[in-house]
């Protein structure tokens, strides 16, 4: 059983869970995710490792409640488990000191390129981030990409914070006038 350290509602339907889950912690790298199950008649679901701490042996998922079981995940709390939780999986993203870097993430996406800006900033680059929502009220992790990023800049489909307008648009502009960038990281929506 791996024990729910915290949970936070980052907006109504996000959400975060630190996971007791030492050995995932000790090898998990940015860009793998994890597979968990609640319990016995659970389905298997996969999350991207959102953040992971090796000291503390704990790895953070943030999720979005769209379906029953990611449902029935965010009716849990501190101090209850989840029976599997394992990885980490996948390919790690490749992180290397490319020089000026850009982390890109649309809505939902923010959880994931959070470890991947976190990994690229420790590398020694400078890291430019662009975080784009819909709305202001689906924004989160604004404090948390600042402190990994050298640069951020936040667009809203709505204009109702930050630069109105998508993620294309700023990225377009450094793109075209900063001749610095060695790499640009992209995820979420494929509108982007």
């Amino acid at each position: 059983m791996y024990r729910i350290l915290e949970k936070v509602d980052l907006t109504p339907d996000i959400h975060l869970l630190k996971i007791d889950a030492p050995d995932v912690a000790r090898k998990a790298r940015a860009g793998q995710f994890i597979i968990f199950r609640i319990d016995e008649k659970g389905e298997r679901i996969p999350l991207t490792v959102a953040d992971y701490d090796r000291d503390e042996g704990t790895v953070t998922i943030v999720f979005m409640e769209v379906g029953k079981t990611t449902h029935q995940l965010a009716l849990l709390q501190a101090g209850d488990s989840i029976l599997n939780f394992a990885g980490p999986l996948g390919i790690p993203t490749e992180i290397e000191n490319y020089g000026t870097v850009i982390c890109v993430a649309g809505g939902f996406a923010i959880a994931p390129i959070y470890a991947i800006a976190k990994a690229l900033k420790n590398a020694g680059n400078r890291v430019i981030s662009i975080l784009g929502v819909r709305t202001r009220d689906l924004l989160f992790w604004e404090e948390n990409m600042r402190s990994v990023s050298d640069e951020l800049i936040i667009t809203t489909d709505d204009g109702s914070y930050g630069q109105k307008g998508l993620v294309t648009e700023p990225l377009k502009d450094l793109l075209e006038n900063d001749k610095s960038i060695q790499r640009v990281i992209a995820v979420g929506p494929v509108i982007m």
